[in-house]
């Protein structure tokens, strides 16, 4: 094989977190400098592939193909999934962010690709984060993101499937879910945390879910292993005091501010050729949109200049989209 394939080969493995297939191409690499007769060379890149070299983190155990994982929990009544594992091919270019978000993103990554360097001054990576806010700004696509970045499977925890019509049995599926996590090393999502983190002083609340959030609470504080938590909720008011003090990060996906707005505009519509528009104008328009309506205008936008059979969208394409969106959003607002 060429070496320039080789390398391809080598990279694309690395970043997709697959294990065996890194190897194969590595081995192949060093085979290729053994034939050339560079020994010394061949030898150590062997050493450093088998042994490491001290300093760099190893290899994840769990970077096999998604099929080798071990086989996810289930609830007993139901026999659903209790999780879902998943992988993800992204990069910060699939999402606008806030440069202050972004900032704090960046180095929660930093401290989890340094946690050997950490370790040697008895210091820890955040890898406990609350990710809070209004829906559809992209708090579980900001999860996906970091787990493809960070090279880690995201493990996404079912909810509906958690919740068990049987007395005591949810928090026991709640322990299934943390005895998987300690099989390896995951970002582990729990969306709309709220649901099994809701304030224990409500008095609307019944014992069970009481119970509930005791159980959680303790999981989280005996979890042992590297794996990521990200718990996201867009009702953190709804949350148990006691929660937050167990993250170690808490960020807040706004509404996106003008600027944000502009941005979006400009990402959702960089698939199809249009005329000169000022986006800034349209943004203006979209005070309370969020990143995921903005996304729904722009493809709807585009819907309808490839289904009249044309190419180049107008400045009254996006008008009508736009709309279209502030109907909706009055009737919602105003429902008869």
């Amino acid at each position: 094989m060429a070496r320039g394939e080789i390398l391809r080969k080598l990279f694309k493995s690395f970043s997709r977190n697959e294990r065996e297939e890194f190897l194969a191409a590595a081995n192949e690499l060093i085979e290729e400098e053994r034939n050339k007769n560079h020994i010394l060379l061949a030898r150590d890149l062997e050493k450093l592939l088998h042994n490491g070299n001290g300093y760099s983190k190893p290899l994840a155990s769990n970077l096999a193909p998604l099929t080798q994982f071990p086989e996810p929990p289930k609830d007993k009544d139901t026999g659903l999934a209790l999780l879902d594992v998943k992988r993800f091919d992204l990069t910060w270019d699939h999402i606008v962010l806030s440069e202050k978000i972004f900032d704090n993103l960046q180095e929660i990554v930093l401290e989890n690709r340094k946690q050997d360097i950490l370790a040697a001054y008895n210091l820890k990576p955040k890898n406990k984060l609350l990710f809070c806010g209004p829906p559809g700004c992209g708090k579980t696509q900001t999860a996906k993101i970091l787990s493809s970045v960070l090279s880690l499977p995201l493990v996404y925890v079912n909810l509906t499937a958690v919740f068990s019509s049987y007395l005591g049995e949810t928090a026991t599926n709640l322990q299934k879910i943390f005895t998987y996590i300690e099989q390896g090393e995951w970002l582990v999502l729990f969306d709309e945390f709220d649901a099994i983190a809701r304030d224990r002083d409500n008095l609307n609340e019944h014992g069970e879910v009481k119970r509930l959030v005791n159980s959680l609470l303790q999981l989280i504080d005996n979890a042992t292993n590297q794996s990521i938590f990200v718990a996201a909720t867009n009702h953190e008011k709804l949350l148990d005091s006691a929660v937050w003090r167990r993250f170690d990060e808490v960020i807040f996906f706004d509404n996106p501010t003008v600027e944000l707005r502009t941005a979006l505009l400009s990402r959702y519509l960089s698939g199809i050729r249009y005329t000169v528009i000022n986006l800034s104008t349209f943004a203006e328009q979209l005070e309370n949109a969020t990143g995921a309506d903005i996304e729904r205008i722009c493809s709807d936008a585009i819907k309808a200049v490839i289904l009249r059979g044309e190419r180049t969208l107008t400045a009254d394409d996006l008008e009508v989209a736009i709309g279209r969106f502030l109907e909706r959003q009055s009737i919602i607002a105003n429902p008869k």
